[in-house]
């Protein structure tokens, strides 16, 4: 189960990228057919206070050279580079630190694909997160 990692109160929070442990966004022993869409496991944490009302503030870590196969979110996301690099295979070449991206709710893009060094990059989204893969599957967060 994914723990949120803020403190706060009912109208404010505060997290730091260094707390919390990193985890994966559904149970590989419950949903295994999650994972047979990326080449290798990505890792998430939860910045918001609940995975239903948000924020949806989510660092990724994706180890080097892993790809997650074409698929889209329910809301509209932004992705800030934060370490290494990533493609998203769209025409938009290769993103950097400090790089900015955002995708509009339900548009398919992809596959993601981190560079030699790997990629954490923080998604923040307008909606609860899900992972809806082209080639099947639509999955929420184990939260």
């Amino acid at each position: 189960m994914l723990k949120t990692i803020a403190d706060h109160n009912e109208w404010r929070g505060k997290a730091n990228f260094d707390d919390g442990e990193w985890t994966t966004f559904v149970d590989p022993e419950a949903s295994p057919e999650f994972f047979e869409h990326m080449s290798d496991v990505v890792k998430v944490k939860f910045m918001g206070d609940t995975w239903e009302t948000g924020p949806w503030i989510v660092p990724n870590r994706f180890p080097p050279n892993t790809v997650a196969e074409r698929h889209a979110h329910a809301a509209d996301t932004v992705y800030v580079i934060m370490r290494g690099t990533m493609s998203f295979n769209d025409g938009t070449g290769w993103y950097e630190k400090g790089d900015v991206r955002w995708v509009r709710a339900n548009h398919t893009y992809g596959p993601e694909e981190s560079g030699p060094d790997g990629c954490d990059f923080l998604l923040i989204s307008t909606g609860p997160i899900d992972v809806q893969w082209e080639s099947g599957g639509t999955y929420e967060a184990d939260g």
